[in-house]
């Protein structure tokens, strides 16, 4: 009996080390030990810190969902949970939860929820609600959840679903400190589930702690940081919470220096995450006026700047263009700041009551955006303005980026009508695609990766009054080039002006997409499209004028080749959108629009707009025939003219040259690289180790399956058969663990 157990121990010897091999760096990288929580720390942590601070601490949020919900739709939720086993808030669509807490919840439904039930909204939902009613059944249902997730968080050894992404991690210490907060006092309060509290929390600090858990490059880095310093507030007796605060602050001042430029724009290619910048950057500070830290002088300026160009980006409803990961959706309050106090500290966070009109001309040339208002005199009234934003930033490696270099935005008189897909959710079919050139109106080559190896720069830029102009050109894969000319003449007519140059079976393609709401016809003038919205009687009307060999359709929600599509709510939706096709070589094109809001100075065609010469970018001349008599268009050079058709009127707008700003983007990119290195993170990469698991045991199957039809036989050779199949098992292993994991790891 010991002989055939040793002999069976040495033949599965080999097989079971290199199953262990390929689980053991993901069980080890994820396994956290509660040492040093006792009940006796536990009891201390119940007067440590005081209730005031707490109180401050438990208004922060990362996501908004929760902090949105007013009294009511809290109790309605959260009743909801209670009674019917399902969480729903406004926007979303509503998900079992399974009481006090089911595992398999964790990866069930969309990944927004799923993010949401490892961030643990379901107890803070019920914690706030018991904040609201004092009705205890919500505070109990919180506690029983908040100590069962513990329990399972505590034993688990794999990741499942967003357990232990970093997003989810961080907002699950401030929901941890919102929790404690109530039951260190509660009646309910038991020793022993204080300490499991505690531990929880230690847990999730030595999660954020950890480099290799750090996400560096983005805002989720930054929210670790946050988290860790709201850790170090609520739970200053826990073991390692000076290391955290400590930690917080190093890594903190490595992101500074990529996270946003000098001018205060956020570098995550998105309006929205603009605002969310803005809201970590109010909460970096005063965490740390909270613990005695100096805020930097240049973090404030920049942080002022910040605040500054986002209120250049909202409109009047609070909404966004979106460009990048941007949801449509308005926010009239904006994000909570913080404001210096008299001792030179930066006081408790709220809402700004003073957004006010932002400037008609604004330009951010390190981070690559120029926004152009017109009608602000009328703030906040939307009648009669308009907000033309460019965007055409890139950081390769940063956060939120879609394939959009070049695109143009434009929103008039409360209604989007031109835009970018927008804030495609994660998990859902088509996000990969939202991200590509054709959830954009850039003009690009058909079927160019959304990775494509670019560069865009600035040619020239003027503004004058009623003329302003930009000129960007874009170099592509295969020698493409695409130079995009966008010119804004009065307050109601804009061309975009691009040309391409290219291989010469190779070809562009441009999508002009709206907003879910408009809707896109043929006009009453030839070759016209007229755009109209339920939203408001103004019409914008569109020409395209183009070289031969183009080719216009219009299309809707196409899925085949990603055409016509919104983010609306939340929900990707059909929109219009016109198409434009035409050899990439020598081509080009003249979008005309032209925005009937009942002005006097509106600019109405009588007929088609007309190229009356091209001698290429620099040289060219468009008749616009308007009500108000015929006029053209022109560049020279450095030089735009606008003339009446008689000559009697005119207006010249002097180009420039914008100034160097590659000496800023290098040192954005050196110290995002320097901190990659830093900061390598680790993947688990469960898929493959499941798939290679799965392929051990296959191969195991097969092999004794072999081996044993083979001993049915004369015996020989068997021995030597059975030790060349154990040591194969060893470079099976090295390949598996030590060759093949690094590869697509790293």
């Amino acid at each position: 009996m010991i002989r055939l157990l040793l002999r069976s121990t040495a033949i599965l010897s080999l097989p079971v080390i290199t199953l262990v091999a390929i689980w053991f760096s993901v069980i080890d990288h994820y396994h956290v030990s509660n040492r040093g929580i006792t009940d006796d720390l536990a009891e201390q942590s119940r007067r440590v810190p005081e209730d005031a601070l707490l109180e401050e601490l438990n208004s922060f949020y990362f996501m908004g969902t929760l902090d949105a919900l007013d009294a009511s739709r809290t109790l309605e939720a959260a009743t909801r949970i209670l009674q019917q086993g399902e969480f729903a808030v406004p926007g979303s669509d509503p998900q079992k939860v399974g009481l006090p807490f089911d595992p398999r919840d964790l990866d069930r439904g969309p990944a927004v929820w799923q993010l949401q039930q490892a961030s643990l909204f379901v107890p803070r939902l019920l914690v706030k609600a018991y904040r609201v009613s004092g009705r205890e059944e919500f505070f109990l249902a919180a506690r029983d959840v908040m100590l069962a997730w513990a329990a399972y968080e505590d034993r688990a050894l794999l990741p499942k679903g967003s357990l232990w992404n970093d997003h989810a991690i961080s907002e699950r210490a401030l929901a941890l400190a919102d929790f404690w907060a109530v039951y260190r006092s509660h009646p309910s309060y038991q020793a022993n589930a204080g300490a499991e509290v505690l531990a929880f929390a230690a847990r999730t600090g030595s999660f954020l702690v950890d480099p290799s858990q750090f996400t560096v490059s983005t805002n989720h880095g930054v929210m670790q940081n946050l988290a860790l310093w709201h850790l170090g507030l609520a739970f200053p007796l826990l073991p390692e919470s000076a290391r955290y605060r400590r930690v917080a602050t190093e890594r903190l001042l490595e992101q500074m220096d990529f996270f946003l430029d000098s001018d205060g724009v956020i570098l995550e290619h998105s309006a929205g995450y603009q605002l969310a910048g803005v809201q970590f950057l109010g909460m970096a500070f005063r965490y740390m006026s909270l613990q005695g830290i100096d805020v930097p002088s240049d973090w404030q300026k920049r942080y002022e700047r910040a605040q500054d160009f986002l209120e250049q980006l909202r409109r009047p409803d609070g909404s966004l263009p979106m460009f990048g990961d941007t949801s449509d959706g308005g926010d009239p309050k904006g994000p909570p700041v913080t404001k210096r106090d008299a001792g030179g500290g930066y006081g408790p966070l709220a809402n700004r009551a003073d957004w006010s009109a932002p400037r008609p001309r604004s330009w951010y040339p390190t981070a690559g955006y120029s926004i152009w208002w017109d009608g602000v005199h009328a703030w906040p009234d939307s009648r009669n303005i308009s907000q033309t934003v460019v965007a055409w930033s890139y950081f390769p490696g940063h956060a939120h980026k879609h394939a959009d270099e070049g695109s143009v935005l434009l929103w008039a008189n409360g209604e989007t009508w031109w835009t970018n897909v927008g804030y495609w959710p994660y998990g859902t079919a088509g996000r990969d695609e939202s991200e590509s050139w054709t959830g954009s109106n850039a003009t690009h080559l058909s079927g160019e990766p959304y990775q494509s190896e670019r560069a865009t720069r600035v040619l020239a830029r003027g503004a004058a009054e009623g003329l302003t102009m930009i000129g960007l050109e874009r170099t592509g894969p295969g020698g493409y080039t695409a130079r995009r000319q966008i010119v804004h003449v009065g307050q109601t007519l804009w061309l975009v002006i691009d040309q391409t140059s290219g291989a010469p079976q190779s070809e562009s393609q441009t999508v002009w997409t709206t907003s879910q709401g408009v809707e896109i016809q043929d006009g009453r003038i030839p070759g016209s499209f007229e755009l109209t919205s339920g939203a408001t009687e103004t019409m914008l009307t569109k020409f395209i004028l183009n070289s031969p060999g183009t080719r216009i359709q219009r299309a809707r929600g196409s899925k085949a080749n990603f055409l016509g599509w919104q983010v609306a709510s939340g929900v990707p939706r059909p929109a219009s959108a016109i198409v434009v096709e035409q050899p990439a070589d020598g081509s080009f094109a003249v979008a005309v629009w032209s925005l009937d809001d009942g002005r006097p100075e509106t600019r109405k065609f009588t007929s088609p707009p007309s190229v009356v010469s091209w001698k290429g970018p620099e040289q060219w001349t468009i008749a616009l025939p308007l009500e108000s008599g015929s006029v053209q268009l022109s560049r020279e050079s450095d030089r735009v003219s606008l003339a009446d058709a008689d000559a009697k009127g005119s207006s010249q707008l002097i180009l420039s040259s914008p100034g160097p700003v590659d000496a800023q983007r290098a040192a954005i990119r050196d110290a995002h690289l320097k901190a990659l290195v830093t900061y390598p993170g680790f993947s688990d990469h469960i898929d493959y180790r499941l798939k290679a698991t799965y392929m051990c045991c296959l191969v195991l199957f097969l092999q004794e399956a072999f081996l044993a039809a083979y001993r049915r036989h004369p015996r020989r050779h068997y021995t030597l058969l059975r030790g060349l199949s154990l040591l194969a098992w060893v470079p099976l292993g090295i390949w598996i663990v030590l060759i093949r994991t690094p590869l697509i790891t790293y």
